[in-house]
């Protein structure tokens, strides 16, 4: 037995923080089979926190978890012991790939633990995350919808609840809205200076603030964002960017040299933040998060600037009446507009247009020619492949002879969900599976588009970023119009390469196109050149037109 003044002295460690001394003594007066749940527990965490923490001390820590969990698996002590293991697995699965063998162990315990604990929060919020490692989006619903019944008023979960819904096609534009009034002052609205009381610069350039934690190295939001900024009409507005990321690279630093000042502001609460931002008197407030970053968002809750906006990277509505506007084109919003709580500014042409990249493009013929058989692809987030995506895709694998689909995610995910109906419905050797430990530079990346013949778009969550890529390499690709924002994504984009002729209005009519598109490997590879060709020349790529295009947008906002 170990003795109780041993514990306590790791115990006591653990609180100075002293974790490398706690697993000493641990190591030299304990030994693993005596160990108590909760000192095993205590023992996980203090290789995880330590500042100098290896690959090894993170797969020690899951067996501690492990230890824990087992030990006394119907007690809160082995509850949080699973809790943590489930976020280790999660949080490092992308950098540290022995960890998938303990993450499916992971998934049986939580399975288990719910009999005992299905109302525990702690427990369900951790599911989320391994679900989404799974790339279950049911389950994820399942559970959210669990902890949205035992805590209503939990903004962060009612956030990514909203968030899931725009991978199914269950939600029309009606439930986001419907959704985002009920729960919209369940969100914390901070205290703010009144507008009228901020005296603005007297000048004649408006100052705009744009707030997002995405502003690094290869994220697409800096793809989006580089050259607007640089482009941006600097006689008529000034730019401010406040980052909620501490890292610095050099897709950061060039936004922070197009940029009047730059703010780092991750270690600071939103009511500082709101301090700071009106402490610069920023006219136009641009928000680059929407519910992927719920807590944030929050910022946006109150009436920090005159103007505020949506744009980017949340393709929705928000449901807060203190965001004004929500960018977006011609192409997005139709006759559901009133089914947004913004005003819906329709921009010229495309709403966002791609930096492009610094990699030199080489002409890849179609691989068709010589492979003789089809090789379909998407590089979306495995998330954004639907049940409904999978069914149409295998139907076009059936009717498409010798064809292969290779799919990759930004993420290191296993998508059992999407492997189950593929086998299902008989074309799962068809599928090549790839990830970002696979491919995990952006050079690797971008040349894995010249295996692909014809690049499969997701519904009804289409694919930005993707779509964007495979026409810079030349690579069609195939969409399907959809009901809102999310779902009219790819049909803007195309429309706006004039490639109309790559839009499907409906699943069987993505079907019929995919097959003509593979039955005449020559039409096709005609095609190819064409993209390649002139897609620079569009306004997908013209950034400079878009910048002028957007801030004669927010001028003419500002004015109102």
């Amino acid at each position: 037995m170990i003795s109780r003044s041993v514990i306590e002295e790791i115990k006591s460690l653990f609180i100075k923080k002293d974790y490398e001394l706690a697993l000493k003594v641990a190591k030299e007066k304990t030994q693993i089979e005596q160990r108590p749940a909760g000192l095993s527990n205590l023992l996980g965490l203090c290789k995880i926190l330590k500042l100098n923490k290896d690959e090894n001390d993170i797969l020690s820590s899951m067996l501690d978890f492990e230890d824990a969990y087992l030990k006394e698996k119907n007690t809160i002590h082995g509850l949080d012991s699973l809790c943590n293991m489930i976020s280790i697995s999660t949080t490092y699965i992308n950098s540290i790939k022995k960890l998938s063998e303990k993450i499916f162990i992971a998934e049986q315990y939580f399975t288990e633990a719910l009999k005992n604990f299905n109302d525990n929060e702690k427990l369900l919020i951790n599911g989320v995350e391994l679900y989404k490692y799974f790339v279950d989006v049911p389950k994820i619903k399942e559970i959210l919808e669990k902890l949205i019944h035992i805590n209503p008023k939990n903004t962060s979960v009612i956030a990514r609840y909203a968030f899931v819904n725009n991978y199914t096609s269950h939600w029309k534009q009606e439930n986001f809205f419907n959704h985002s009034k009920k729960y919209e002052n369940y969100f914390f609205t901070n205290k703010v200076k009144p507008i009228s009381e901020i005296e603005f610069k007297k000048n004649d350039k408006i100052r705009i603030g744009l707030v997002s934690r995405d502003f690094s190295k290869y994220h697409s939001v800096t793809f989006f964002v580089k050259k607007l900024l640089k482009y941006l009409d600097k006689n008529k507005f000034e730019t401010y960017v406040f980052s909620f990321s501490d890292q610095v690279d050099e897709s950061s630093k060039e936004i922070k040299d197009s940029s009047e000042k730059w703010f780092n502001f991750n270690k600071l609460s939103n009511q500082e933040v709101i301090e700071k931002i009106q402490k610069e008197r920023i006219e136009v407030l641009i928000d680059i998060g929407g519910l992927t970053s719920s807590k944030r968002i929050e910022i946006f809750k109150s009436r920090v600037s005159p103007v505020q906006v949506s744009w980017l990277a949340y393709c929705n509505t928000i449901g807060f009446k203190n965001i004004d506007y929500l960018i977006a084109d011609n192409n997005l919003i139709k006759s559901e507009e009133n089914h947004y709580s913004e005003k819906i500014i329709k921009l010229k042409d495309i709403w966002n247009a791609h930096s492009g990249f610094d990699f030199k493009r080489d002409f890849s013929e179609t691989p068709a020619k010589k492979n003789n058989y089809i090789t379909y692809g998407s590089f979306n987030n495995f998330l954004k492949i639907s049940d409904e995506t999978v069914y149409v895709w295998s139907e076009i694998l059936k009717k498409s002879q010798n064809s292969k689909l290779i799919l990759k995610s930004s993420n290191n995910s296993f998508p059992k969900r999407i492997i189950d109906i593929f086998k299902k419905n008989g074309v799962l050797n068809s599928i090549e599976f790839y990830n970002r430990v696979d491919y995990p530079s952006l050079n690797e990346h971008l040349n894995l588009y010249r295996k692909i013949d014809i690049a499969l778009d997701t519904f009804p969550f289409n694919g930005v970023t993707t779509s964007f890529e495979a026409l810079w390499c030349g690579i069609p690709v195939l969409t399907m119009l959809g009901y809102n924002f999310n779902s009219r994504c790819g049909s803007s984009i195309l429309k706006n390469a004039n490639l109309d002729q790559l839009i499907s209005k409906n699943p069987e009519d993505y079907i019929v196109k995919a097959l003509e598109l593979s039955n005449n490997i020559d039409k096709l590879s005609i095609l190819r050149r064409d993209i390649f060709d002139r897609i620079l020349n569009t306004p997908l790529f013209d950034t400079k037109k878009f910048a002028s295009n957007f801030g004669s947008s927010l001028l003419e906002i500002y004015k109102r």
